[in-house]
């Protein structure tokens, strides 16, 4: 039953009440809104009520998997890069520039692909 109600409307319920209500809502077959209806409680408040463990049939216990520890593989020690091995592409919208291996040299980005400002101002590359 009610405890108490507060200024603002809300009303206490006693802990009897509660789970009194709770074990006649958990029977077969019965109506959890008719039976809140019935008894002055909203039905959303019963649910919760019935959803918290201290009240009730706790719910079922996790299931625990068994889990077994291995060591990790050895990584693969990395495959060296010689300078030079690989060709370079360059997508540069639909066309695709390819350098073969062996025909870099090191230079400076702006040496190698020039800014576009440079090339529609008419500035030499360096």
């Amino acid at each position: 039953m009610v405890e108490r109600t507060m200024r603002n409307g809300k009303r206490i319920y006693t802990s009897a009440f509660k789970s009194w209500l709770v074990e006649q809502a958990r029977v077969p077959g019965v109506s959890v809104s008719g039976l809140a209806v019935c008894h002055g409680v909203n039905a959303n408040l019963l649910r919760h009520w019935m959803r918290l463990e201290h009240w009730g049939v706790p719910g079922p216990a996790p299931i625990l998997l068994p889990v077994t520890v291995t060591q990790p593989a050895p990584a693969m020690a990395p495959t060296p890069v010689t300078e030079g091995s690989a060709p370079i592409e360059i997508a540069l919208g639909e066309d695709v520039v390819r350098v073969p291996a062996g025909k870099v040299q090191r230079h400076s980005p702006s040496r190698v692909c020039p800014s576009p400002r440079a090339r529609t101002s008419g500035a030499a590359t360096r």
